[in-house]
């Protein structure tokens, strides 16, 4: 995923010090996202196995909180894009538009709850599934093209290689979440019907948002890291 006619990678040690507010109001803004969604889980009613994180915006307690949960995880990654923007982490025009398009796509389907029967919005339930897997789709390249221009950083080595084993990761729990929604289509098939049983839509999703906080986290990371080089290389002697 390199960009035709990018500069080399570098780390920009005039600008570290910059980097430092962005990273506090990152994990603080995704830290806070988790914990949300957390308290949301224990106080709602809905199965946390087959129920899908979009039908607790129809929540019989906890009202409004899945979309302060996704706001707020919306808010964390933009100020994860300024923290490794901040420390010139080698972010490509790729990193920076699949970052943007996955906090989009959260900010938008925290706008537009999901439908679930049809008395509902089915309109603002096209647009939350469309944002939805557009910011599901969106943050795993963002882990791969960050790693593509990692290559000429041997500082960060490893954590690159931790960044493209999460992104697979990512890209597998995507995967599993898709096969979930096809085998839920045909529950009523025999023989498809066992599978859907064993792979309800609702733990397939929870297990890809999981990996995708996890993903954020190495960026939270990487960004972390490559302050320090930067900071450790103005250092005299």
């Amino acid at each position: 995923m390199r960009d035709m006619g990018a500069r080399p990678a570098h780390l920009s040690t005039s600008t570290t010090s910059r980097a430092r507010p962005w990273l506090v109001a990152s994990v603080a803004a995704i830290a806070w996202a988790a914990f949300t969604m957390l308290i949301l889980h224990l106080v709602s009613s809905r199965d946390p196995i087959l129920d899908t994180i979009s039908s607790y915006a129809y929540t019989d307690r906890g009202g409004g909180m899945l979309e302060a949960s996704v706001l707020s995880l919306a808010v964390g990654s933009l100020a994860l894009l300024g923290a490794l923007v901040a420390t010139g982490t080698a972010t490509s025009r790729t990193t920076r538009v699949l970052l943007v398009t996955w906090a989009l796509g959260l900010i938008i389907a925290a706008l537009f709850p999901a439908t679930l029967s049809e008395g509902t919005d089915m309109t603002s339930g096209r647009i939350h599934q469309y944002a939805s897997l557009l910011a599901f789709v969106s943050l795993p390249g963002v882990g791969f093209s960050l790693a593509d221009r990692l290559r000429e950083l041997p500082a960060l080595a490893e954590t690159r290689a931790l960044l493209l084993r999460v992104s697979w990761w990512s890209v597998l729990s995507l995967a599993v979440f898709g096969l979930s929604y096809v085998l839920a289509a045909f529950s009523d098939h025999p023989v498809l019907a066992p599978l859907s049983a064993a792979l309800p839509v609702g733990l397939a999703q929870r297990v890809a948002l999981l990996t995708d906080i996890a993903l954020l986290a190495v960026m939270v990371l990487l960004a972390a890291r490559a302050a320090r080089i930067a900071r450790e290389a103005d250092t005299p002697g």
